[in-house]
């Protein structure tokens, strides 16, 4: 029995769509192509570490910069003023002390800005936002604040610009000023303290960068020059990098704007 023309036979069905496009009949991958996406892979992770190392350049430099601005503007208010900021008795030195690096922290610092600055009586003046050194007394005044409140008053630094702020750099902590004591604080005598800049959790590469950008060099000395490198806030590491550290290892550098102190 022939079939009928406009009902022809039914024909098996058969595994491969003829007419489909080629993306239905591909049963996989071929190795080319795996090769191929592998190296994309590749190719696009070497950008993102790459670019990720551009970005700790860029933070460090950013870091330099900042501390660097710090120290001009530091030196610039004691030759318009005739005193550091913060030297509310004029014995050279900034009033606050920098014992211990694991109690400098982000809290100490002004978070909120003052609508005037307001001097304070005398030592025992109970702080308050926006209090600078006394007007009328040579009274020590140990404040932490007290030394980015007066620069702000000099217009060193924004006026509406909180002190945590204005402290903060660009690897994630923060610039105190005080003096620093290579004796035993109870012991310490005026001609063992010396101004300075103390910067917690800062890598061993981006400090040595700034020892650099200071001193000129970093070579195998931590305990030099005006950067240098402590464990305890009171002496100085030989090397930049101990055994067991890495260049990424966080690390406290103090770097003295004014004298410093003697090598031993």
């Amino acid at each position: 029995m022939k079939p009928h023309p406009r009902f022809p036979r039914s024909r098996k069905p058969t595994s491969v769509c003829r007419h489909c496009p080629d993306w239905r009949r591909q049963q996989g991958f071929t190795l080319v192509e795996i090769a191929i996406a592998l190296t994309l892979i590749a190719v696009l992770m070497a950008m993102g570490l790459k670019s990720q190392g551009l970005i700790e350049q860029y933070r460090q430099s950013q870091f330099i910069n900042q501390v660097r601005a710090l120290d001009s503007n530091l030196q610039t208010y004691r030759n318009v003023n005739g005193r550091w900021p913060g030297d509310c008795n004029r014995d050279g030195l900034l009033d606050y002390p920098l014992v211990d690096s694991s109690q400098l922290l982000p809290a100490l610092l002004d978070y909120a800005v003052p609508e005037s600055f307001t001097a304070a009586t005398d030592a025992t003046t109970t702080y308050g936002l926006g209090m600078v050194c006394p007007d009328n007394t040579l009274d020590p005044y140990a404040e932490a604040n007290v030394v980015f409140n007066e620069l702000k008053r000099g217009g060193l630094t924004p006026t509406g610009q909180p002190n945590r702020v204005a402290a903060a750099h660009s690897l994630g902590s923060h610039a105190y000023l005080g003096y620093f004591s290579t004796m035993p604080i109870d012991f310490a005598l005026l001609e063992e303290r010396f101004n300075a800049i103390v910067l917690p959790r800062v890598t061993i590469a981006a400090a040595r960068k700034l020892a650099v950008a200071i001193d000129g060099f970093d070579g195998s000395a931590a305990d030099l020059h005006r950067v240098r490198r402590t464990s305890d806030m009171q002496n100085f590491d030989p090397l930049w990098t101990a055994d067991g550290e890495t260049e990424a290892t966080r690390i406290t550098v103090v770097v003295f704007f004014d004298r410093i102190p003697p090598h031993e």
